[in-house]
């Protein structure tokens, strides 16, 4: 009870300043030394989670198309043995979500941009807007019955349509036929 009221009388005059005081700095540096120590944990970064994400390769992009393609234009009238070849400009991308902040001051105004991250547990991962297709650079159709203008036109236009290319991008060529 002594140790009370000796405290309570430093208080009251104003000398127990200094011992809170560095009591009050011990506190925060240990802290912050927990806090630095959590950054530094075992969660992976942002960029080894984002790559671990399963993309579709390319070659699986252009073969999906190949095949979808093949067996559309098989269908349209006059057509036979099709065979189709795209050829992808980029491959498939995602976009990220941003956080963006501003500050101004002293006439200055700054801004800094940061990828927007969803944790998981002990996972980080980046907020994916969306996913974009790949750029296709042209495609090339090989079809029996393509000599006819109409059963051409009608080739390039399924085309066109479905992958969302310009009809300069687009080469249709007659297959040989009978043997």
């Amino acid at each position: 009870m002594s140790d009370r009221n000796r405290l309570i009388e430093l208080w009251k005059n104003g000398k127990a300043d200094k011992p809170i005081k560095w009591a009050a700095i011990a506190l925060g540096g240990g802290i912050a030394i927990m806090a630095l120590s959590d950054l530094n944990g075992s969660s992976p970064p942002v960029e080894t989670a984002a790559k671990q994400a399963v993309v579709p390769s390319e070659v699986d992009v252009k073969q999906e198309y190949e095949s979808e393609l093949t067996a559309a234009l098989n269908e349209i009238e006059g057509t036979s043995n099709v065979s189709v070849i795209v050829n992808l400009a980029s491959s498939e991308r995602n976009v990220y979500e941003k956080n963006l902040s501003s500050s101004n001051g002293n006439g200055d105004e700054t801004s800094d941009q940061q990828m927007a991250v969803v944790r998981n547990g002990d996972m980080e991962s980046p907020v994916i807007t969306e996913t974009r297709k790949p750029d296709i650079q042209g495609v090339l159709i090989v079809a029996e019955g393509a000599e006819n203008v109409l059963v051409k036109k009608r080739i390039v236009e399924a085309v066109t349509r479905v992958l969302g290319v310009p009809m300069h991008r687009v080469a249709v060529i007659p297959g040989k036929t009978g043997g």
